[in-house]
């Protein structure tokens, strides 16, 4: 009997996960905040914040030494 108990609590748990997680992402719709993919302010600030971490991985980028920070002296020309 703990066999079917354990079924159906897998099922459960299934189809709560389809309607309250996948079902909302498919329409582009957050179930949690109630607040939908179009939202402009909420993408200006995904923006700002993608930029600044573009920002501080190339200033790391810098500051390992992964990349050189002078310019390369173009090669001399035989007069």
């Amino acid at each position: 009997m703990s066999t079917w108990i354990a079924a159906f609590v897998a099922v459960a748990a299934i189809a709560a996960t389809y309607f309250f997680c996948v079902r909302p992402a498919l329409r582009r719709r957050c179930a949690a905040s109630g607040t939908t993919g179009a939202d402009p302010v909420t993408d200006r600030q995904i923006a700002e914040l993608r930029e600044e971490l573009r920002m501080l991985r190339a200033q790391d980028a810098l500051d390992g030494g992964r990349i050189s920070r002078s310019h390369p002296t173009p090669p001399a020309t035989g007069a």
